[in-house]
């Protein structure tokens, strides 16, 4: 692994049968998601951030959303030697530490990024998401926490492996 590792979060609103999702298939120009449906989440800024004080802090920021009492899902780590989005090629591998959260303050809600897009959970796996994101969304529905890889070479998903993983009841 040469690439650098960086932390990031990604955490899943649930509302009724609906999760949220940022839309950016009318947004062009974000580097990575562009043309996709993403669940909030980013980079980790600072060591000082726990990886839920910084979901909760990007929730916050993208969706002007107050999310309370997150469930820690798992990680997955993104290996991006030979990945690239849009034919750009990646400059770090990521570890994505995954959250649900059913408790949250959306009455002020906005789109500070892509545009807010509550999906039935049904249709989930027929949205266009990054290849990743559909194995993210099966390991959600299959295990109550999880740790996994993911490889890419191009935009083209190459591997996915689960490393460990808790069933749920």
């Amino acid at each position: 692994m040469s690439l650098q590792l960086q932390l990031a979060t990604s955490s899943f609103l649930h509302k009724e049968n609906s999760t949220l999702f940022l839309d950016y298939r009318t947004k062009r120009d974000h580097p990575i998601h562009s043309g996709k449906l993403s669940p909030p989440g980013g980079k980790l800024e600072s060591i000082d951030f726990s990886p839920m004080d910084g979901a909760i802090r990007e929730v916050l920021e993208e969706t002007n959303i107050i999310a309370r009492n997150l469930i820690y899902r798992g990680k997955v780590t993104f290996f991006n030697e030979k990945r690239a989005i849009n034919g750009k090629l990646m400059n770090k591998n990521w570890e994505v530490h995954l959250y649900d959260c059913y408790f949250f303050n959306d009455r002020k809600a906005i789109a500070r990024e892509g545009e807010l897009y509550w999906a039935d959970n049904k249709i989930v796996p027929q949205l266009p998401l990054h290849e990743g994101d559909y194995v993210l969304w099966e390991w959600l529905s299959k295990f109550k926490e999880f740790e996994g890889e993911i490889e890419h070479v191009g935009e083209k998903l190459t591997r996915a492996e689960l490393k460990s993983s808790i069933v749920l009841k």
